[in-house]
């Protein structure tokens, strides 16, 4: 295919930062300033190395942004700053300092108009459920264990990963509702790899004997009680890191969106941008690391990738999220977000951010949440309108007694289109399919959660991100083997740096 003309005043970024051996040398071009790509540049910036971020959006931070509005201060959703890392931890103490704080954790799970902690605690569980039903979940249980034991099976999706693990009633109860929320598909076509990467080592006597003895390992992090976070929202945290790249002399580009990318041979040439205005403009670069969605960045290269790599991208299928955010009177519940079970409403969490940080309130007398709904672009919720979105909200939280409309001081909605990788049954093989494509050029690497097309907690995308850049200068690391539970990258395969300005 005949490549497009390229287009005219190409900008190449010229860079005069620190000792570098070569001061006009292309820079590294970075495409989202979420946690990867924010992790990335920040890394390269204190190495000396040129280093230009692009971000569509007006702010830094991606899904861990902080929206301000009205003295308020509102995360997209709940952000829960936990890690198994020393580095990861280290970075955040250097960055905040005095402004990382500890936050005891409250979660639960509103399932049938009542309240159930998350993790579950058995005498809570006991009576929120009655005794007839809790007898029928034990019940269950053992029945999966011995069955399992009899003749054990490899799950071959979600629900038959929980069912081994906690039993058929457990996962009817309190699993297949709100995850088939969040993802838009049933639990049978939801992988078992993603249920093993969020749950693992997870079970229900794990859970109850947790919930008795209160083990002070807290190596399942699903069972965690306590974990740090940005005094200001977990966006506080980003804007730090952006502050220490533009000090260090990198380029931090808002308001552009990455249309494609134009290659030549083993290596990407350039990125293409549209500005607000529609304009468009051309980034050469020495490297380019990704962390948009890995579908939009293989769509987007000139010239087209093969038929099997172009029909492998578009069988990958991303979930937006839709954020009704609002300020209300008072102090509606003490957890800092709920998990919504419950089928008779469209909900699926509510976030309390006073409860993470008083200072994200903004005022003595309201408090920010943000009530949070998981869509495809086209379905019903996805396309109604912004008035109808607090309508909707409102109706629902009155419906769970959580507050009553006329508690609602003020409101407005944030749309994050292709905010999460949907792993169902099938993706691993479109997966192997890009990732060998992309393996033919040098100097193009994907990063973070949507990048990588990997369900990943924040850590884990900040430590794509670290390598990714050390990868540029000189290391050897395999990315994609950053997986959820951190084992790669806190083995001593990965050297710890003090990452202290």
């Amino acid at each position: 295919m005949k490549s497009p003309p390229r287009l005219k005043g190409a900008l190449i970024f010229k860079l005069e930062i620190g000792n570098w051996k070569n001061k006009y040398m292309k820079p590294v071009v970075i495409i989202g300033a979420g946690p990867s790509g924010l992790a990335a540049a920040y890394e390269l910036a204190i190495n000396s190395v040129p280093v230009v971020l692009i971000e569509r959006l007006g702010q830094v931070g991606g899904l861990s942004r902080t929206i301000r509005n009205n003295g308020a201060h509102f995360d997209v959703g709940p952000h829960r700053f936990f890690t198994q890392n020393a580095e990861i931890h280290q970075l955040w103490e250097d960055i905040l300092k005095e402004n990382l704080l500890s936050v005891p954790r409250l979660t639960r799970i509103f399932y049938k108009n009542k309240f159930f902690y998350y993790p579950l605690a058995p005498m809570n569980a006991f009576f929120g459920v009655g005794p007839v039903s809790a007898a029928a979940i034990v019940t269950s249980y053992l029945s999966t264990r011995l069955s399992q034991r009899i003749s054990p099976n490899e799950p071959k999706n979600f629900e038959e990963w929980v069912v081994n693990q906690f039993g058929r009633k457990l996962f009817e109860t309190f699993f297949k509702t709100y995850t088939e929320k969040v993802w838009g598909i049933p639990c049978t076509q939801i992988g078992a790899d993603w249920a093993g990467q969020r749950i693992k080592g997870l079970s229900l006597w794990t859970a109850v004997m947790n919930s008795i003895f209160k083990s002070k390992q807290k190596n399942i992090k699903t069972l965690v009680d306590e974990f740090v976070f940005p005094r200001g929202g977990a966006g506080f945290f980003y804007e730090g890191l952006a502050s220490v790249v533009e000090d260090k002399g990198g380029k931090i580009l808002l308001n552009r969106y990455a249309e494609g990318f134009r290659h030549e041979d083993s290596r990407i040439k350039s990125v293409i941008l549209r500005n607000e205005s529609g304009e468009r403009e051309e980034i050469e670069g020495d490297a380019f690391l990704v962390s948009s969605p890995l579908s939009d960045g293989i769509s987007g290269l000139t010239p087209e990738p093969p038929t099997e790599v172009t029909e492998a991208a578009k069988g990958l299928r991303y979930r937006s999220h839709l954020g009704v955010d609002m300020q209300v009177e008072g102090n509606p519940f003490p957890d800092n977000w709920i998990y919504v079970h419950s089928s008779d409403v469209k909900l699926a969490r509510i976030a309390n951010y006073r409860n993470f940080s008083q200072e994200m309130a903004g005022s003595d007398s309201t408090t920010p949440i943000t009530v949070e709904y998981f869509c495809f672009p086209g379905d019903s919720v996805w396309e109604r309108k912004d008035d109808e979105l607090i309508d909707l909200a409102r109706t629902e939280l009155k419906h769970m007694k959580i507050l009553q409309p006329d508690q609602v001081h003020s409101w407005f909605i944030v749309r994050n289109e292709k905010a999460y990788p949907v792993i169902e049954i099938g993706y691993e093989s479109k997966i192997q399919i890009l990732k060998s494509y992309i393996a033919r050029f040098k100097n193009f690497q994907p990063i973070g959660r949507s990048g990588m097309f990997k369900y990943n907690n924040m850590d884990h995308a900040i430590m794509t991100g670290l390598l990714a850049a050390r990868n540029y200068m000189g290391s050897k690391f395999d990315i994609w083997s950053v997986n959820i539970d951190a084992e790669y990258h806190e083995s001593a395969e990965v050297p710890q740096k003090n990452h202290s300005q």
